[in-house]
């Protein structure tokens, strides 16, 4: 039987996406994906430094692996907005630490922070006589240090406090991170390039891995369709920062609550790449139209609230 009351209260219907079709749109997927995918490969011919690589992916975050449930146990609800944190602070008990990258990613029982070391492309996985390089052994060591952090007491309190922003429900489901290592080239396992035995060498690397841990090379990096809808947060002292939009975002009916919180696009608009003007403009103006709208709902929390889903 319907509660009468809750028939009594009002309806909105407003919350429906943009769906004109002479609104500015954002490249095709295969355009960006093609364009991406070429700059990447160009970038990883020079033979880039870290840093340079870092500010790549701040970039373009539908290559940072890790955001769909494409790795560890779950995650398949994604990160909240759609967000990666470049360069986020493990700050608690014991040493801090400063992963590259790192996304939040939700599944009905489980939280799941995917910590992402990137480390120079050029830097090899073993030696001629087969031993790892101590390159790869430290890079390695730095997810033991991940995971000697949240298992400190009182750290994934502090945690889930800092990075946990939205949604508050998912503030009490368990905590289970994974590491990923973003390491050296796949040509250092091709006949001719330094291994007598190249399969076995990379039979060998795999059988490092822990559970929690996943390797890759720079080559297996491509822009990924599930990704598209994503930007790169900075959490600063104040909260989260936009730093950057996917050259595919789009704003929907759902963004209102962390534009909220997140605030002012237009510094993060204007580093996106691969986006004309008109685009650019056209997002801050439904990023505050939909900000205005859950405002509007706030103000009425008895209202019945509905949102149509769809990207603008």
């Amino acid at each position: 039987m319907n509660d009468p009351q809750s028939l009594a209260r009002p309806i909105r219907s407003t919350a429906t996406p943009d769906k004109d079709p002479a609104r500015p749109l954002p490249l095709a997927w295969e355009t960006y994906s093609d364009k991406a995918l070429s700059d990447w490969y160009s970038l990883l011919s020079t033979e880039p430094e870290e840093e340079e690589v870092q500010r790549f992916l701040e970039l373009h975050p539908s290559m940072i692996p890790g955001g769909s449930g494409d790795i560890g146990p779950g995650g398949h609800h994604g990160s909240d907005m759609g967000a990666v944190f470049r360069r986020p602070r493990l700050i608690g008990s014991g040493r801090m630490f400063e992963p590259d990258f790192m996304w939040i990613t939700r599944s009905s029982g489980l939280v799941t922070p995917i910590l992402i070391e990137i480390e120079k492309p050029l830097k090899r996985w073993f030696k001629k006589d087969g031993r790892p390089t101590s390159d790869f052994t430290e890079a390695r060591d730095q997810l033991n240090d991940w995971r000697s952090w949240f298992a400190r007491e009182g750290n994934q309190a502090s945690f889930r406090e800092t990075f946990l922003f939205l949604n508050d429900k998912y503030k009490n489901r368990p905590l289970e991170p994974q590491y990923v290592l973003i390491y050296g080239r796949e040509s250092e396992f091709d006949p001719g390039h330094g291994h007598a035995y190249p399969d076995e060498l990379r039979y060998k690397r795999d059988q490092q891995r822990a559970r929690d841990e996943t390797f890759m090379t720079f080559d297996s990096l491509r822009p990924r369709y599930d990704h598209r809808n994503s930007m790169t947060l900075t959490m600063t002292s104040y909260g989260p920062k936009i730093h950057a939009f996917s050259p595919m975002y789009g704003t929907s009916s759902f963004v209102g609550e962390g534009a909220l919180i997140l605030d002012d696009p237009l510094p993060a608009l204007s580093r996106s790449v691969m986006m004309p003007d008109e685009r650019r403009a056209y997002l801050a103006k439904r990023w505050d139209y939909w900000k205005e709208e859950e405002r509007k709902n706030n103000a009425d929390p008895n209202g019945m609230h509905f949102r149509q889903s769809g990207i603008e």
